[in-house]
This record gives C-alpha cells, sequence and structure tokens, in this order.
C-alpha cells in the first residue's frame, strides 16, 4: 500500500506543482507546469477573463480546486459534508490582492491535502480510496482546461 500511496502522491505533485524529475507521467515535460505554476504565470486580469459570454475563468478553476481539496479533507477528517457544488464556483473575477490570495490559498489547501494522504493508516474504505484516487482525473482535468485558457487568454 505504501508503494500505491507514494505513486499517488507523485502524480498529485506532477499536477500541482510540477514533476520532481525529467519524467513526467499527465503533464507536458516543458515546459513542466503544475497547476501553481502555471497559474503563477498570469495576472489577475487574465484570470478573470472568460473566453466566451458566461464562460468559465481561471479564477474560478482555482477557487474550485481550492474548495474541492478543502471538501476532500472534511472526509478525511471523517466527516460528512454537504458540499454546495455552486458555491465552488462563486469566485469568476480578481483583482491583484485577491489573485494572489486564492492562488496562496490553493498551494495551501494542496499542501494539506498531500500531508493528510501521507498521514492516513486506513485505506480500506473502497469509497474513501476511490473519492481519493478521483482527486488526480479531478485536477488533470482543471490544468487542462486552465492551460487552453490561459492560451485563449493570451
Amino acid at each position: 500500500m505504501e508503494a500505491i500511496i507514494s505513486s499517488l502522491l507523485e502524480l498529485l505533485d506532477e499536477l500541482y506543482v510540477g514533476p520532481a524529475s525529467n519524467y513526467t507521467w499527465v503533464i507536458d515535460r516543458y515546459p513542466g507546469h503544475g497547476f501553481t505554476k502555471a497559474i503563477e504565470q498570469i495576472d489577475a486580469e487574465q484570470a478573470s477573463t472568460p473566453t466566451v459570454e458566461g464562460g468559465s475563468t481561471i479564477a474560478a478553476h482555482t477557487e474550485h480546486l481550492r474548495w474541492s481539496i478543502r471538501v476532500a479533507l472534511e472526509f478525511f477528517d471523517g466527516k460528512m459534508p454537504s458540499p454546495d457544488w455552486a458555491e465552488s464556483w462563486r469566485i469568476r473575477e480578481v483583482n491583484d490582492q485577491e489573485w494572489q490570495k486564492l492562488q496562496q490559498d490553493l498551494l495551501s489547501a494542496y499542501e494539506d491535502l498531500r500531508a493528510a494522504i501521507a498521514e492516513r493508516k486506513d485505506w480500506t474504505d473502497q469509497q474513501f480510496r476511490q473519492g481519493t484516487l478521483a482527486l488526480i482525473p479531478h485536477a488533470a482535468y482543471h490544468l487542462g482546461a486552465i492551460k487552453q485558457l490561459i492560451i485563449a487568454t493570451s
């Protein structure tokens, strides 16, 4: 089980902060940006710009990921939250200060999630395991979406 957890953490690290080596499993090797590094490259105006009327923004995807990690952490704490999905998309526009804080909050949430996964001893609950594993494709989807938004709003 330790090897599986290690692989899970390596994949999540790649998606959120970038690869730890020259090898990648999910993201492009060059520039090798995970979510936090990719969004660090843009300003608040670009993060708040939808590509279509009513479309998602980079800020919205960032907040959604931050929010979803915090919900996952509640499950790690043994709680049964009733998350409001619409709430996770409430932020669409940010100013410079809000954008910096949102980026820091996402990284902090990810670091907390990483620690919770590493510290977890009991992986016998199938729903818990699947929910944890689902964090990988969820992050990959949103990383792909924001990379396309970065291209479209540049």
